[in-house]
């Protein structure tokens, strides 16, 4: 089958369900199309790094083929204000499947499956002649908003539950909530490329430098995170070393207070492909969020990744933690997090990290791409028969 996957990233940014999920249906014999993220002058003109990739992105073809059967392609700039018009976000989004079907013919795809991250992609229901759509909610996106910006994600992600004919939410507390709009809705939680995380036990240099015990966040850094935590934890015991991987996102928090401890350690966006033998280095691994409208309908990429690695979990208490629950240690304030943290501290051992990394086998990226493919399969085979 040919897919069109729209993407709220680009294929090289920080590696989530996106390019797990397509990579997984693309290697099992489906063609995809991977459309990347879009923006507009906005994004570009409060974030540098964003604007540095995207320029570089538009100098080069915008078409790319990465895998055999998996293609990406970069849109062009989209005018303004999406999010804030429903008029402007319909003109936008027309342009856009205007420039694709070009694309989709070049490539010879046949109608293909629409596979939907962004809410704003409402409007692309019906564009391609599709036999299936898929809207793909992998967070709260108007977890934050407020104004006229809220009530028009609102609207857009409404008109995309109701009509998609597939939903995948990866938080019960989205089934909670989106199952009254939905035609047919299923929670496929996040997961972990477990095999890539178990694939080495080598630690990375910039990591063994540093002296024990290492706590460690691998992910983007952004408003989701505790900040006021993470400056209690390193304060309490300037003795721990907190190691920080991943990008920082502009505007959305400030690391400042942070960076000032002679203890805490930014080392920046890595690759994919060196973030197992960054997470062998660490002693204990963090997942300090605030609690907020997005953190509470979240599904933790890197809990299931932390859990591949093995090494002992602390967290604060969030929902979509049970299917884990055994192996995470979670806190409520300031001083249980770090009361966790010396009890991880003391009782990890060979034996329970070996079973930790037993348990992730159970939420693997492959195990989530087949039981969403399974769902898609049965829902165009009841198609078909009712059209019989």
């Amino acid at each position: 089958m040919d897919i069109l996957c729209f993407s709220t990233t680009d294929w090289d940014e920080i590696w989530g369900s996106r390019q797990q999920i397509m990579s997984r249906l693309s290697a099992a014999g489906n063609r995809v199309l991977f459309i990347e993220r879009q923006v507009g002058p906005e994004h570009l003109l409060r974030d540098p790094a964003l604007r540095a990739r995207k320029y570089a992105a538009w100098r080069a073809p915008a078409l790319r083929q990465i895998q055999p059967s998996l293609w990406l392609w970069q849109p062009p700039l989209l005018p303004p204000g999406r999010y804030y018009s429903q008029r402007l976000n319909n003109w936008g989004q027309w342009l856009l499947a205007c420039k694709i079907r070009p694309v989709l013919k070049s490539l010879e795809f046949q109608p293909p499956l629409l596979w939907l991250y962004p809410p704003h992609s409402a409007p692309l229901l019906g564009k391609f002649n599709e036999p299936l759509a898929v809207y793909h909610c992998i967070e709260r996106f108007v977890g934050g908003q407020t104004g006229r910006k809220r009530d028009v994600m609102l609207a857009q992600e409404t008109v995309l539950l109701r009509r998609a004919d597939v939903v995948f939410v990866h938080a019960d507390g989205l089934r909670r909530l989106y199952t009254p709009l939905a035609q047919r809705l299923y929670v496929v939680p996040s997961a972990a490329d477990v095999a890539h995380f178990q694939s080495t036990t080598e630690v990375y240099p910039d990591v063994a430098s540093l002296p024990h015990p290492r706590l460690g966040i691998i992910g983007t850094l952004d408003g989701r995170i505790d900040i006021d935590l993470l400056c209690t934890i390193v304060q309490a015991h300037p003795d721990w070393h907190l190691i920080l991987i991943g990008p920082i996102r502009p505007g959305r928090a400030d690391f400042r207070t942070l960076k000032a401890h002679s203890n805490v350690h930014f080392l920046g966006e890595r690759s994919f492909s060196t973030l197992p033998a960054l997470a062998n280095g660490l002693d204990v691994l963090l997942l300090p969020y605030v609690h907020n409208e997005l953190t509470d309908f979240i599904s933790p990429i890197k809990l299931y990744e932390y859990l591949a690695v093995g090494k002992p979990i602390v967290s604060v208490n969030l929902p979509e933690i049970e299917p884990v629950r055994e192996w995470v240690s979670t806190a409520d304030t300031p001083s249980a997090f770090v009361q966790a943290i010396v009890q991880a501290l003391s009782t990890d051992k060979p034996a329970l990290r070996q079973a930790r990394q037993n348990a992730a086998w159970q939420h693997t990226w492959d195990l989530r791409a087949r039981t969403m493919w399974q769902i898609i399969q049965q829902t165009l085979e009841r198609s078909s028969d009712a059209a019989c």
